[in-house]
């Protein structure tokens, strides 16, 4: 990357201001809260003497073809956080986003509006191709951050005594959450990944209090009384991909046999052959995803986002009578057009 002057690049409420020595004992302050050390680079105790050092630095980073930004309150010049880019190594036309908020301005969406004005920076004023984001493994606030501006998780890098988030997003890519939130809010926890479905479908099981045998370390089993429900809603999502496939007839005569098999059951309850069958249909419903051109660990994240959001506010469940979860207020559908890359549900 080239030589850029240094900048101010107003926005909503906020404006980016070239780091400079003003900055230095509002930047001490803010980093005395040891909870940056946590899931930064940053050190604890942090002294004033540090934050000198590091914006003498300061000028070298625009003079490389990055930018260092204070934040700052329109109008009021309040020190809300620091936001950088950086020429990411061996990567041409690539820069690299750090940032931090002041603890008193978390949850005020001022990284989100600062993420925005930076990558406006780099993908216009600067030319970059792309931008790059790392995050030290369960810093769900730095993540929302640059999710909410189109920045894709692309993997954990490992790196000596932790584990790093890797994101990024290319200048032709939409500027919008490419995937549904999967940190925690609102009462619920953070999804699992959407690539290990069984690890999903536990974390359901957890959060609505269902039966789930596998952490009672129980025999497998197909003695117990919902077997009959389960089997039924395997034949209704049998019944529903016929229909999409083959029309509503096709899936008429499905639901039919279904409901008569139900009626002939003679009582053999083979473990054995049950595992074998459902690991065969994991098998074959992915090969059809794969050769349909579906993700469906991307479909996955959606319906996991919408399971997960029929909490309540305070994080309890509520049933109906017979047993089903009642949805929250806070419930969406999945939005699986989405996940198709077709566009959002609008």
């Amino acid at each position: 990357m080239r030589a850029i002057e240094p900048l101010t690049v107003p926005g909503p409420g906020i404006e980016l201001v070239p780091m400079g020595e003003e900055f230095i004992d509002p930047m001490t302050t803010v980093l005395q809260d040891r909870a940056y050390s946590c899931f930064t680079t940053i050190p604890w105790p942090y002294e004033r003497s540090m934050a000198e050092a590091n914006i003498a630095a300061t000028a070298e980073s625009w003079e490389r073809g990055g930018c260092d930004w204070a934040i700052v309150g329109e109008g009021t010049g309040e020190f809300l956080g620091r936001i950088e880019l950086r020429p990411a190594a061996l990567i041409p036309d690539c820069l690299e986003l750090g940032y931090f908020t002041a603890k008193d301005h978390w949850g005020e969406g001022v990284m989100t509006r600062a993420v925005a004005l930076a990558l406006d920076t780099a993908f216009t004023a600067m030319g970059a191709t792309r931008v790059q984001w790392y995050g030290n493994e369960g810093n769900w606030g730095s993540w929302k951050a640059v999710w909410r501006n189109g920045l894709r998780r692309e993997g954990v890098q490992r790196r000596a005594g932790k584990r790093l988030w890797a994101a990024g997003i290319l200048a032709t890519d939409p500027r919008e959450p490419d995937t549904p939130w999967d940190g925690p809010g609102a009462g619920a926890p953070a999804a699992l990944d959407p690539g290990r479905p069984m690890g999903l479908v536990r974390q359901f099981h957890q959060t609505y209090s269902m039966p789930d045998r596998l952490a009672e370390h129980a025999a497998p089993t197909l003695d117990y009384e919902r077997l009959s429900m389960r089997v039924a809603l395997v034949s209704e999502e049998y019944a529903e991909l016929i229909g999409a496939v083959y029309g509503p007839t096709a899936r008429s005569l499905v639901e039919e046999a279904a409901r008569a098999a139900a009626g002939a059951d003679e009582g053999v309850r083979d473990v054995v052959e049950a595992a074998d069958a459902l690991a065969d249909l994991v098998y074959v419903v992915y090969g059809m995803a794969i050769e349909s051109g579906i993700d469906l660990d991307r479909v996955l994240a959606e319906v996991q986002a919408s399971n997960l959001s029929k909490l309540m506010p305070d994080g309890t469940v509520r049933l109906r009578e017979d047993g089903k979860v009642l949805k929250g207020p806070g419930f969406f559908p999945p939005d699986v057009r989405r996940a198709l890359g077709l566009g959002g549900a609008g």
